[in-house]
């Protein structure tokens, strides 16, 4: 198994957090909504969406070996 595939998602979802948590921050403050929403979906999407995507390669990756 490559370590690429089991490291990256890991990254992400923690990349993910941090992104959150910033969003949540800048909601908090009240300046810039804009950037709460670039945050929030952002870090929404690299915990969600990239982690599945990756698993989806290893899959194909592992039916074509």
């Amino acid at each position: 198994m490559n370590i690429y595939l089991v490291m990256l998602p890991m990254i992400s979802m923690l990349i993910g957090l941090y992104l959150v948590c910033l969003g949540l921050w800048e909601l908090r403050v009240g300046i810039d909504r804009k950037r709460f929403i670039t945050f929030s979906f952002t870090g929404l999407f690299l915990i969600f969406i990239l982690p599945n995507m990756f698993g989806f390669f290893q899959l194909i990756s592992n039916n074509f070996q």
